[in-house]
C-alpha cells in the first residue's frame, strides 16, 4: 500500500508517544446539543465526513527506520451511540462511558485513530463526542473544521438538502506534500538556525513549584467547581490532572477590553500575568514560556489534519516593571517569533540542543484557544463543553468559550498527573485570577514586585505577629541571679568529676566582673574568650555577661590567620584565655590578653564572696557575637542579645518536673551553647561537660550514665546516624533537640519507635535566630504524623513568608523565610552593609521593628505550621529542571540501609548543573549500600527528572561547627562519562554494541551517559528497539532515561544468556558494515 511521509508535528508526537507510553495522547471534543439527535441520519453524517477526510483515517508504520503514514479504509467501520438517560445522574453516567472511550490506547498502526459517536443525556439532549489521537488532528482540525462540517452534513442530510462541497479538499497527499516541502526548504533551514541563536544561553524554563495542601484542603479543592471542570476531568484518563475555571461573561469582558486598552492580544494578557505570577512564585526575573500557535497556512488552513505547534519565549519582569510594560513586552517577543512557529516543537528542541529530561524544556504553555464557534445541527444550537486538550509534558494555561455569543470566559490548567494534582490546578487557578484581577485595578503605575494578593482571614493567619513580640524581659545575669537565689548551694555544673554550684559560679564569675571594666570592658564591648569546653569557660562567659560586655567565642585550635580576622574585624578590646592559648596567639593578635589563671590576683580579692557587679546589661544589649560561614565560606559575626537568649530559656524551660541535666559537648563557638549551657543554667538545672574535643559516642554514653543526663542536643548529623543504627541510644532522655539542619521524617520515626517515651524537638533556624526560629515538639508515644522539616514558629516569634516585593504568599506556596521578635539577633557587628542586606524593617510587625531574611525558602501550611524547603541561594536544576533536593532527600531517607543523604546541584566538565546524592551508609549492615542500589530506589519513587546524576557514598558528612551539613566541603563527585569502563559480562557487551550502533562511536563505557553522548529522542527510540531485539527483554524510553548508562541498565538485570542472533556489527551513516 502506498505510504506518505509525515510532519515535523507528527514526528514529535509519536517520538513522544513512544517516549511515555503510558501518557495517552488522546483528545476529545464534546458539543453539548440542545435537542435530539436523528441516530441515521448521525451515522450516515460520521461516515461521509470521515470518507471524506482522508488525511485523518491514516496508520503510523516505521519504514527502513522512517515513520510513514498509511491509508486506512474506512470499511464497515461505525459510529457508536449509547443513551444514558435512565440513569441516576445521566452527565456522570456520560463520563464515566467517556473516560473509558479516551483511555482506550489506540493500535497506531491499526485503529483508526477517530473514536465518533453520540451519547443521549435526554430525550431533548444529545452528546457529539469526537475522539482522536492528536497524531491525526488537533483542537482547531477536530474542533474547528471537523466539528463543522459533521454540523454542516447532518443538517443538509435532516432536510433532505444536498450536501455541500467541502471548501478544500481533505486528502492526505496534499497535507503530507506541504510538511515534507517545508522540512527540505531553506525556510526550515532559517527557521532552525533562528531558533538556535534565540536559544543560546537560554534562561530556565518557567516551572511553578508545587503547592502544599493539607488533606482536609486538599479534599475542599478536589470537589468540582462546574459542570465545565466536572468535564475537563475527564483527563484523568489519559494520565493528565485537568481544572476549569469560570470566569462571569462579564469579568471576562473586562479582560477582553483591557487587552484592547493596552494594545495587546488576550494570549499576550494571559502571558504577562502567568509571567508576573512565575516572578512571585520562583525569584526567576527571566524565564521561558512556551505559546501554543494554530501553525496553519496552505493546505493545513483549511485541512483538519495536526497542525499545532508549541514554541518557547523569553520573558523578562523586572520587579519595578509595570503590567502593562509586561504586555508589550510579551507582544514585542511574540512578533519576534512568530514568523518561525513553522518549525515544530522537536525540531527547536534538537536545534537548540535541548537536554532531554522528561519534563517540558520551555516551559509553562499558554494556549488561547480562540476559534470555538456555536454550532446547529439542523437548527438545534451546540456549545463546546471541553473534556480533554490532549497529554503535555508541562502545565498548560489556557482560555476557551464554548462558543455561543453569551458564553463565560473559561481558564483551563492541564497537567501531567506526575506534576500536578487537580487539587493543585485548581489552586493555581484561582492564585492567577487573583493575580490578573489585582494586576488590572492596580492601575498601571503599580510595580509588579508590589502586587499583594493575599487577603481576609488567610492574611491573618499568614501575617500574624505575637502580642509579646516587642516586651522586653530580663538579662542573662538576671536570670541567672534568680536560679542562685532560689537554690544557692544546688549544682550548677560538674566537669572532671568536679561539681561547681550556683553560688561558686556566681562568686567565680563576679570577681571576673569587676576585673574586667579595669580593662576598659563595658557595655557593647566584644571580650575573645580562647579557652577549652570547661567549667572555666562558663566563667568567663558569665562573668563577661555581668560585666556589661559581649564574648566571642574562640576556637585556638583554628589557624591564626582566622582567629586575628575575627578578632579584628568584630574589634575585640581584650583577649581571655589560658596560659598555653596566650604565649601562641598574644604575639599575633593586637588586643591585650589575660590569662583566666591570673584573675584572682589580679583583684586582690581572697574569696569574700559575690558582690554587686558595677554595670546592669541591657535586655537588647549585645551578650554575645557568634561567628559562622556564608555559602561562600566567609567567615560572619552575628551579633545576639540578651533578649535572644531569654526568648530562648522562656520556651524551652520544662513546665512540668525536675529542671534538665543537660550534656554539653558541642564546640563553644556555636550556637548550641545557648541550648546546652544558657538554657539549664537560666532554669535551675545543670550543665555536664564533655571534656574538650571531638566527642566520641562512647564517650557521651558513659557520661550520661554517671551524671544522669536528662536532655540533649544532637546535630542533624549525629540525630540521623544514631536514628539508623542505634535508634536505642536515646532511651532514657526526658527530651532530646535536633534541628538547625533538615532532618528527615524517617529519621524522626525511627526513633520515636525505638523510644516512645522521649520528647523530640525538632527545630529549624540559622544563627540569626538563636538556635530555633521554628520547631515541631513531638510528646511522649505521638506518633510521627509530619514530614521531618515541618514545625510551629517559636514563642514570641513572627514568620512570615514573603515573596520577591515582600508581599505574603498564599499557603501552601514557597516563598523566603523572615523572622522577627526577641529572638532575631542585632546585626552582624561592624558590617552595616550586610547588616543592612539581611535585617530588614518589618512592615507587619511594631513600628520601628526589624525582620531577619533568613535566605530559607519555606511555606505555610493550612494548620499553622511552617514546612522548611530548601535555601533560596541555590538554584536546585537536573538536566534543566528546577527541582526541591528537599524532596529527593526526603525519599531517599525511606532506604533502610541509609543513615543521612543531602543532595546538591553541581556542575560537570562541561559546566551543565547536575544533583548530585551524598549519602552515609548505615554501618554494621550485612549487606553494602551501593550507588546503584540507591539510584533504583531514587528511580521507583520519583519521577526521572528528580533522579540524581550522581551518588556519593560516605563515611560520613562534613559538618560545620553547629552541627550543619558543610555543603562547600562535600568532594567533587566524579561523573563517570570521562573515564572508560569495559563491558564486565555478555548483558553489557550487548549494550555497549548496540549504544556503539545508535551513537555511531567506536566504542562505549559502561558508565558513559547516553544522552550526553549526542543521544537524542529518535535515536532513543532505535536503541530500545535494538535492546529488544538482542537481549528479548521489554525496555521502555523512559527507564533508558532513568538509568542513562550501560551499567545502570545492566544493573536492573543479571548477566543474560549469550543471544541466539549474531553480534551488532556497527554502521557508518552511508551504510557500509564495519
Amino acid at each position: 500500500m502506498r505510504s506518505f511521509g509525515t510532519s515535523s508535528a507528527q514526528k514529535g508526537l509519536w517520538l513522544a508517544q513512544k517516549m511515555s507510553p503510558d501518557t495517552l495522547n488522546h483528545a476529545m471534543f464534546l458539543w453539548d446539543v440542545d435537542g435530539e439527535l436523528d441516530a441515521a441520519a448521525m451515522e450516515s453524517t460520521f461516515r461521509h465526513v470521515l470518507e471524506e477526510a482522508r488525511v485523518l483515517r491514516v496508520n503510523f508504520v516505521e519504514e527502513d527506520g522512517e515513520l510513514r503514514q498509511v491509508p486506512h479504509e474506512l470499511g464497515d467501520w461505525r459510529p457508536f451511540f449509547m443513551d444514558v438517560g435512565d440513569a441516576t445522574d445521566p452527565e456522570q453516567a456520560a463520563r464515566e462511558a467517556l473516560a473509558d472511550l479516551v483511555g482506550r490506547p489506540f493500535d497506531l498502526e491499526r485503529d483508526l485513530l477517530f473514536r465518533l459517536g453520540v451519547v443521549a443525556l435526554a430525550p431533548n439532549r444529545s452528546l457529539v463526542v469526537i475522539a482522536y489521537h492528536h497524531l491525526v488532528s488537533d483542537g482547531y482540525g477536530a474542533g474547528g473544521l471537523l466539528s463543522g462540517r459533521l454540523a454542516e452534513v447532518y443538517t443538509a442530510l435532516v432536510r433532505g438538502e444536498r450536501i455541500p462541497e467541502p471548501p478544500h479538499s481533505w486528502d492526505i497527499e496534499s497535507f503530507a506534500a506541504q510538511g515534507a516541502e517545508y522540512l527540505s526548504s531553506e525556510t526550515f533551514a532559517d527557521d532552525t538556525e533562528f531558533w538556535r541563536t534565540y536559544l543560546t544561553d537560554p534562561p530556565s524554563p518557567a516551572q511553578l513549584p508545587r503547592v502544599a495542601l493539607s488533606d482536609s484542603t486538599r479534599a475542599a479543592l478536589g470537589e468540582p467547581l462546574s459542570s465545565a471542570d466536572r468535564w475537563s476531568q475527564l483527563a484523568d484518563s489519559i494520565g493528565m490532572a485537568s481544572r476549569t475555571l469560570t470566569v462571569p461573561r462579564a469579568e471576562a469582558d473586562t479582560w477582553t477590553e483591557a487587552a484592547k486598552s493596552m494594545g495587546v492580544w488576550m494570549s499576550s494578557l494571559l502571558a504577562a500575568a502567568v509571567a508576573v505570577l512565575v516572578r512571585h512564585r520562583c525569584e526567576q526575573p527571566e524565564f521561558l514560556l512556551s505559546l501554543a500557535v494554530g501553525n496553519r497556512a496552505g493546505a493545513a488552513a483549511e485541512t483538519p489534519g495536526v497542525a499545532v505547534n508549541v514554541v518557547p519565549m523569553r520573558v523578562r519582569v523586572p520587579l519595578d516593571a509595570t503590567f502593562t510594560g509586561i504586555a508589550d513586552a510579551v507582544l514585542d517577543e511574540t512578533y519576534e517569533i512568530f514568523g518561525h512557529t513553522a518549525c515544530h516543537y522537536s525540531d527547536i528542541q534538537r536545534a537548540a540542543g535541548t537536554v532531554l529530561n522528561g519534563r517540558g524544556s520551555f516551559g509553562i504553555v499558554i494556549n488561547v484557544v480562540d476559534f470555538a464557534e456555536q454550532l446547529h445541527f439542523a437548527g438545534r444550537p451546540a456549545r463546546h463543553i471541553g473534556a480533554t486538550i490532549g497529554a503535555f509534558d508541562e502545565l498548560s494555561v489556557g482560555v476557551h468559550t464554548d462558543g455561543s455569543a453569551d458564553s463565560d470566559l473559561f481558564l483551563r490548567l492541564d497537567a501531567p498527573a506526575l506534576l500536578y494534582s487537580g487539587a493543585e490546578l485548581r489552586f493555581i487557578g484561582t492564585e492567577l485570577m487573583a493575580y490578573l484581577r489585582a494586576l488590572l485595578a492596580a492601575g498601571p503605575q503599580l510595580p509588579v514586585g508590589a502586587l499583594d494578593v493575599v487577603s481576609g482571614a488567610e492574611r491573618d493567619r499568614v501575617l500574624r505577629t505575637p502580642d509579646d513580640i516587642g516586651i522586653p524581659g530580663p538579662t542573662v545575669p538576671e536570670l541567672f541571679a534568680r536560679q542562685v537565689a532560689r537554690a544557692p548551694e544546688a549544682v550548677a555544673l560538674l566537669s572532671g568529676g568536679s561539681a561547681l554550684s550556683y553560688r561558686e559560679l556566681d562568686e567565680r564569675s563576679s570577681r571576673l566582673a569587676r576585673v574586667l571594666p579595669r580593662r576598659q570592658v563595658g557595655p557593647e564591648t566584644v571580650v575573645a574568650v580562647a579557652l577549652p569546653r570547661s567549667a572555666d569557660l562558663v566563667v568567663a562567659l558569665l562573668g563577661v555577661a555581668k560585666a556589661g560586655g559581649a564574648y566571642l567565642p574562640i576556637d585556638p585550635t583554628q589557624p591564626v590567620t582566622r582567629i586575628r580576622t575575627v578578632v579584628k574585624d568584630v574589634g575585640a578590646r581584650l583577649l581571655l584565655t589560658d596560659a598555653v592559648t596566650a604565649d601562641a596567639l598574644s604575639a599575633e593578635l593586637e588586643v591585650p590578653a589575660i590569662v583566666f589563671d591570673d584573675i584572682r590576683s589580679d583583684t586582690g580579692d581572697d574569696g569574700d564572696g559575690a558582690r554587686e557587679t558595677p554595670v546592669r546589661p541591657h535586655a537588647d544589649g549585645l551578650l554575645a557575637v557568634l561567628y559562622g560561614s556564608e555559602a561562600t565560606g566567609a567567615a560572619i559575626g552575628i551579633g545576639v542579645t540578651h533578649r535572644n537568649v531569654q526568648r530562648l530559656v522562656m520556651e524551652h524551660t520544662p513546665r512540668e518536673g525536675s529542671p534538665d541535666t543537660v550534656l554539653w559537648h558541642a564546640p563553644p563557638t556555636s550556637e548550641a551553647l545557648a541550648l546546652e549551657v544558657w538554657l539549664p543554667l537560666l532554669s535551675g538545672g545543670r550543665v555536664v561537660v564533655v571534656p574538650p574535643g571531638e566527642p566520641h559516642l562512647d564517650t557521651l554514653t558513659g557520661l550520661r550514665a554517671a551524671n544522669e543526663v536528662s536532655a540533649m542536643w544532637l546535630p542533624p548529623s549525629l540525630f540521623s546516624a544514631i536514628a539508623a543504627e542505634r535508634p536505642k541510644w536515646i532511651a532514657g532522655l526526658r527530651e532530646v533537640w535536633t534541628g538547625g539542619d533538615r532532618v528527615s521524617a524517617a529519621a524522626v520515626r525511627r526513633v520515636r519507635e525505638a523510644c516512645p517515651e522521649v520528647t523530640i524537638t525538632n527545630g529549624h533556624g540559622p544563627t540569626e535566630t538563636t538556635v530555633f526560629a521554628v520547631s515541631h515538639r513531638l510528646d511522649p508515644n505521638e506518633p510521627v504524623r509530619l514530614p521531618g522539616a515541618v514545625a510551629r514558629p517559636a514563642d514570641a516569634t513572627a514568620c512570615y513568608v514573603l515573596g520577591p516585593g515582600l508581599a505574603p504568599v498564599p499557603e501552601g506556596v514557597t516563598g523566603e523565610l523572615y523572622v522577627a521578635g526577641p529572638g532575631v539577633a542585632r546585626g552582624r557587628p561592624g558590617r552595616p552593609g550586610p547588616t543592612a542586606e539581611r535585617f530588614v524593617a518589618c512592615p507587619f510587625g511594631p513600628p520601628g521593628g526589624l525582620m531577619y531574611r533568613t535566605g530559607d525558602r519555606a511555606r505555610w501550611r493550612t494548620d499553622g505550621l511552617v514546612e522548611y524547603v530548601g535555601r533560596a541561594d541555590v538554584q536546585a536544576e537536573n538536566r534543566g529542571v528546577r527541582v526541591e533536593p528537599a524532596e529527593i532527600e526526603e525519599a531517599l531517607s525511606e532506604h533502610p540501609g541509609l543513615a543521612q543523604a543531602v543532595v546538591v546541584p553541581r556542575k560537570d566538565d562541561t559546566g551543565q548543573r547536575r544533583l548530585v546524592a551524598y549519602a552515609v551508609p548505615v554501618r554494621d549492615r550485612e549487606s553494602a549500600l551501593t550507588a546503584a542500589e540507591l539510584r533504583r530506589f531514587a528511580a521507583e519513587r520519583l519521577p526521572e527528572f528528580m533522579v540524581p546524576s550522581a551518588f556519593v557514598l560516605l563515611e560520613r558528612l562534613p559538618v560545620t561547627a553547629g552541627g550543619r551539613v558543610d555543603r562547600a566541603s562535600l568532594p567533587a563527585p566524579v561523573f563517570e562519562g570521562g573515564r572508560y569502563r569495559a563491558p564486565r559480562n555478555h548483558t553489557e557487551r550487548v549494550l555497549a554494541e548496540a549504544f556503539a550502533d545508535v551513537l555511531q562511536l567506536d566504542r562505549v563505557g559502561i558508565d558513559a551517559d547516553f544522552f550526553d553522548l549526542g543521544g537524542n529522542s529518535l535515536r532513543a527510540i532505535r536503541l530500545v528497539g535494538l535492546i529488544r531485539a538482542e537481549l528479548k527483554l521489554e525496555v521502555s524510553i523512559r527507564t533508558l532515561f532513568a538509568a542513562r548508562t550501560i551499567a545502570g541498565l545492566s544493573d536492573r538485570w543479571k548477566d543474560l544468556a549469550k543471544s541466539s542472533r549474531p553480534t551488532l556489527r556497527r554502521r557508518t551513516k552511508a551504510g557500509e558494515v564495519l
